[in-house]
């Protein structure tokens, strides 16, 4: 067979990013991004020929459902401590925009995804081919770089395409030395133009070239001199939000100032945590306290509930670190808002000016979440909050489980908060089957995760694997009251019961062991805590569904 220009290029191009890296590709089926199909499906083959990198490949028919997978395998291999950009491949179309609710979230939330989408070659643009649509610049302010590949040639440069792999994952990783936004990781969108002949060619694979030089990407500059330390003052509070890590817990600890955390921040943990904070804040007692504050520490993005934005509203004092990919957007009042945490701020305050009874008095009004008796959605977040040890990871859906668990998961011993991520850069529903297989496959580890009826439904292609597709060990615990009913806690609830039931909770009489079973996945009914905390117990060997009817 003779080797194609358009073979020859996608092939090189794998070659590239996987020597940057790029280990994890999720593929959707298209014709015209045929010539990085037939190169993926190579390189991910079990014995892939001769100089083709190893590489993992996922494949799925729905893009947007693809998409969130591959977000969760970037978010999973993070959260694990290897953070890498996740590659996604579509065809031309309307495959590309079916991306953006993925490209939406990894760019709040500063996920690492790199987009190649196919395209027509520049004589088949704008004029009525079909399939073809204006795909350049698609996902404008969300996509950290972005490039328009023309189609490959006979006798194009042999390390065009290892400069291009060289710019699209350094833009992805993001540079941490820079204070703008643009270096921060994210999405990066490569749209590839590929001429025919697309179909397999038997090309030989051959080692990317090397660049003498680094080619033009995120320059470096010096980073920022280090903050001064926290100022010692009396009465302090530290609120984790989504992603702080145990930075926040330490900051704490060092000041001697209480500890609010969100169930996703991965600070819920220590002597100072102050697990019943919400029920606390929403108490005469509670924002007395909150009146009494000298200073307010915000580390991640605290996004759940109102008190807390009350809190960060009216302090005397603020200041904001590691505030999501877009930590620039931080409440206008703060007199400081960094991209991390300074060392400076693990200082010790001076004991002269601690108050001792200051986080005794915090501790002793919200110290011990109140766990419900019976049946119902917070008993069935407690259980599932009970589920999340001996290695096993958490992923918990917007909406109603996520502020479940703030108010009934427990403080763990320093430094052991639960693994529990979320899709908090937007906090949509979309894409949250997928995200939590992506974080299944990139962390390595067995996951639990936790979502609505509504938020699984509205996702339930996720649970399509074909036969020849790895399976993740996955275990998803669905809450089923049926239907959207936080609505019914805000202020819709005061509508008419007709309005507020069509248009906000909408009840779906689904039958959702009939949905599982047409997608092959083991589903079981729980009706009880001790059915679905005998469920938890079991090992997660592959995807199955546990549907808690709670109504």
């Amino acid at each position: 067979m003779t080797e194609h220009p358009s073979g020859a290029f996608a092939r090189a191009l794998v070659a590239a990013l996987a020597e940057r890296g790029v280990e994890d590709y999720v593929l959707s089926p298209g014709s015209r991004s045929g010539p990085l199909a037939h190169a993926l499906a190579e390189a991910g083959a079990e014995n892939p020929p001769l100089g083709a990198p190893r590489i993992r490949l996922h494949v799925r028919i729905d893009e947007r459902s693809a998409a969130f997978l591959a977000l969760g395998i970037a978010r999973g291999r993070a959260a694990a401590g290897d953070p890498r950009p996740v590659a996604i491949v579509t065809t031309s179309g309307t495959a590309v925009g079916n991306l953006m609710p993925a490209v939406m979230e990894a760019h709040h939330s500063g996920v690492p995804l790199l987009l190649l989408t196919a395209d027509r070659p520049t004589e088949l643009r704008g004029v009525g081919a079909n399939q073809t649509t204006d795909q350049v610049g698609l996902f404008g302010a969300f996509v950290r770089w972005g490039a328009d590949v023309p189609a490959a040639a006979l006798g194009d440069r042999p390390d065009r395409a290892t400069a291009l792999a060289d710019r699209a994952v350094r833009a992805a990783l993001g540079d941490r030395a820079r204070e703008d936004l643009a270096a921060a990781g994210g999405p990066v969108h490569v749209n590839v133009a590929f001429r025919e002949p697309l179909g397999a060619d038997g090309g030989l694979w051959s080692d990317p070239p090397r660049l003498p030089t680094p080619t033009g990407g995120i320059p470096i500059v010096a980073p920022p001199e280090e903050p001064a330390p926290l100022p010692p003052v009396a009465r302090g509070v530290v609120i984790a939000g989504d992603g702080a890590g145990d930075v926040a817990r330490q900051v704490a600890e060092a000041h001697g100032w209480p500890l609010l955390a969100e169930p996703t921040s991965l600070a819920r943990s220590g002597s100072h945590c102050v697990p019943d904070y919400v029920r606390l804040l929403e108490s005469a007692h509670g924002r007395d306290l909150a009146d009494r504050v000298h200073q307010v520490v915000v580390i991640g993005r605290p996004t759940l509930t109102r008190p807390v934005q009350a809190l960060i509203a009216r302090a005397p004092a603020l200041v904001v670190a590691r505030f999501g990919a877009r930590w620039r957007e931080a409440p206008p009042h703060a007199q400081a808002v960094l991209r991390d945490v300074p060392a400076s701020w693990l200082w010790s305050a001076s004991p002269d000016d601690a108050d001792p009874g200051w986080l005794a008095e915090w501790r002793a009004a919200g110290g011990r979440v109140q766990v419900p008796e019976g049946w119902g959605p917070r008993v069935v977040a407690a259980a599932f909050a009970e589920s999340l040890r001996d290695g096993v990871w958490g992923v918990v859906g917007s909406s109603g489980p996520v502020r479940s668990l703030d108010r009934l998961m427990p403080s763990a011993p320093a430094g052991a908060a639960p693994m529990l991520l979320a899709n908090r850069g937007l906090a949509g529903i979309d894409g949250t089957v997928s995200t939590a297989a992506g974080i299944a496959f990139g962390s390595g580890h067995p996951v639990h995760a936790l979502m609505g009826d509504v938020t699984f439904l509205h996702e339930a292609g996720g649970l399509l694997v074909g036969p020849r597709e790895e399976r993740p060990r996955l275990r998803i615990v669905v809450v089923n009251d049926g239907g959207g009913t936080i609505f019914g806690g805000l202020e819709h609830g005061g509508a008419p019961a007709e309005n507020l039931e069509r248009v906000f909770t909408t009840p779906h009489g689904a039958d959702l062991a009939s949905v599982c079973a047409g997608y092959r996945v083991p589903h079981r009914a729980v009706r009880s805590r001790d059915e679905l905390v005998a469920a938890l117990g079991e090992p997660v060997t592959a995807l199955e569904v546990v549907e808690a009817l709670v109504r």
